[in-house]
């Protein structure tokens, strides 16, 4: 005897049953107690990636958002650390080594340097007034500044920032192409190891020292070789520039490094949580499918779900 087995899947309702179907409503109610929720599944792993597919139970996939999520935030949280503690440190070595009182002097001398230069531009800007409040002010340690020491310090970059405006390169020709930041700002800690023009304000820059004042002026009234930071060689490398300025310059861009990678690294942070979500809200939806599939299932054009009978026939031959 041979069977042959004919299975015919339709809807509506079927009078001859070779076995007892189950109800649309007993499987209506498997099937709820077996689906995901799609939108749960996507805000988990939106908020914890991995954690829709551990719902999901989708466990390797859970593992390795898991790993991604873990991994970034550590080197997030490295990076971060290490720029911040970097830009702590040539802060402090900034307010501890490079004086805006000190390059304001250079720059009253550096208006009377390029008077004398032969075919030079005459400057005829007003000195800048160094009043003795300013030699009184602990620059390494501006938390504890009075008001009136922080106006000071604020008039001094003023006046220095108007002088700057007005002066040039003696080597060139060329204007002054930055103007000195308000103390305190990021460009302020950028400027003064970036550019030669601010290198007479480090402590280590050679200069006279007379009257209890630095000076590029000898007692003769000859100006010291360092009055110009420019001479030396065209590039990174000049005669009268200090080891600390290029010292400074390495550990500004090293913190600044550290932190761009850290605030670059957060674009991947963002796109593990939105790939996870993605991922566990399609799983979870094709979950669902398959559940309604070998149910028996079938969503009608309105989106009633409705049961789809099964009729086995068995033939002798």
């Amino acid at each position: 005897m041979r069977y042959i087995l004919f299975v015919l899947v339709f809807g509506g309702c079927v009078s001859t049953n070779v076995q007892a179907q189950p109800t649309a409503d007993s499987l209506e109610a498997l099937f709820s107690s077996s689906r995901k929720s799609v939108p749960l599944a996507f805000g988990m792993s939106a908020i914890v990636p991995g954690a829709g597919q551990a719902y999901n139970r989708s466990w390797v996939k859970a593992a390795v958002a898991v790993a991604g999520e873990a991994t970034v935030l550590l080197l997030y949280r490295s990076w971060r650390q290490k720029g911040t503690d970097g830009r702590d440190a040539y802060q402090m070595e900034a307010h501890a080594h490079w004086s805006p009182v000190r390059y304001a002097s250079w720059l009253n001398d550096y208006m009377q340097y390029l008077n004398h230069l032969p075919g030079g531009q005459p400057v005829t800007a007003a000195p800048i007034e160094i009043s003795p409040l300013l030699s009184g002010i602990n620059l390494a340690n501006p938390d504890t500044w009075s008001q009136s020491e922080q106006l000071a310090i604020r008039s001094l970059i003023q006046e220095i920032r108007r002088v700057e405006g007005v002066v040039y390169n003696g080597n060139t020709g060329a204007a002054f192409s930055h103007v000195l930041p308000f103390f305190g700002e990021q460009q302020y800690y950028e400027l003064i190891g970036k550019y030669f023009q601010y290198a007479p304000g480090w402590d280590d820059y050679v200069a006279l020292t007379r009257d209890g004042r630095v000076t590029w002026i000898g007692e003769n009234g000859e100006f010291i070789p360092s009055i110009e930071p420019e001479t030396g060689e065209s590039g990174d490398t000049k005669t009268h520039v200090s080891p600390r300025f290029y010292r400074y310059a390495d550990s500004h861009a090293d913190a600044n490094t550290y932190l761009r990678r850290a605030s670059r690294i957060t674009t991947l942070l963002i796109a593990n949580h939105v790939i996870a979500a993605v991922d566990a809200a399609i799983f979870a939806r094709l979950h669902n499918r398959r559940v309604q599939v070998s149910l028996g299932l079938l969503d009608d054009m309105q989106g009633r779900t409705y049961i789809a009978p099964r009729l086995s026939f068995i033939l002798d031959q």
